[in-house]
């Protein structure tokens, strides 16, 4: 009988984001500390924002649900490059706005 380890897309996902910021950190933070003037404190600066930026991006990507079409996670949402994507959304505003006809009379 073999025995077999099953990791969850979730699971991957969190080992994927500690080790590349484990590996950002060890192998550029040695480089940009201790800063000697005042260029390493801007670097350093520099760098823990690029980390906070990072670990904000990866909490965001998380809490975003990107599972449905034209969010800010879909690729293909591109209405400038498909003309016909862009009257279907302004004719949908359009429809939107018009009244809902039940205070007309019949």
């Amino acid at each position: 009988m073999r025995r077999s380890v099953e990791l969850s897309g979730r699971a991957l996902r969190v080992v994927f984001e500690v080790v590349s910021l484990l590996a950002l950190v060890v192998f550029v933070g040695p480089v940009v500390w201790p800063p000697e003037d005042a260029t390493g404190v801007v670097l350093v600066a520099l760098f823990a924002l690029v980390v906070v930026g990072l670990v904000a991006a990866m909490w965001r990507s998380r809490r975003a649900d990107g599972s449905y079409l034209r969010s800010g996670y879909d690729i293909s949402y591109d209405p400038v490059g498909d003309p016909g994507l862009a009257a279907k959304q302004r004719w949908r505003k359009a429809v939107a706005r018009l009244p809902d006809g039940e205070d007309e009379e019949e």
